[in-house]
């Protein structure tokens, strides 16, 4: 189960409960639920209302993938 909705439900929250004591939509809330990115300022807001320190942010949110670089000759046709 997703930490961030198991956090929510620990304290008897909806979604929209906690969209609005992270001041954020619910919206963004059901999508970082189904495990979608998000940013960190998003994140900050969503452990703040929960009541976790970001230094556990590695458990409650996955690590983002490392950003692609385009092949070496890609960069040179440009």
């Amino acid at each position: 189960m997703n930490r961030i909705r198991a956090a929510r439900q620990a304290l008897g929250w909806t979604q929209d409960d906690l969209a609005e004591k992270a001041e954020i939509s619910p919206r963004t809330i059901h999508a970082v639920e189904q495990g979608r990115p998000c940013r960190q300022a998003t994140k900050r807001r969503i452990l703040a209302a929960l009541g976790v320190p970001w230094e556990a942010r590695d458990d409650y949110f996955p690590k983002a993938l490392p950003a692609r670089r385009a092949p070496a000759e890609a960069v040179k046709s440009a």
